[in-house]
């Protein structure tokens, strides 16, 4: 079966101002490259468009 997994790039913006917001930022980064590391398929989709990160077209 198949599994679909939405998440927030929150690594592309601006240093966040607090420690809170820094760790949250590096913990929601991790977690995504070891989801992204177990993936057939990744996609990142930035204004509309889907870009295939990892897997075969």
């Amino acid at each position: 079966f198949k599994t679909i997994l939405v998440a927030n790039e929150v690594g592309c913006g601006i240093v966040p101002e607090t420690q809170l917001g820094r760790f949250f930022r590096d913990l929601a980064g991790r977690a995504n490259q070891l989801v992204a590391k177990e993936a057939d398929e990744v996609f990142l989709a930035v204004a509309g468009y889907l870009l295939r990160v990892k897997g075969e077209a």
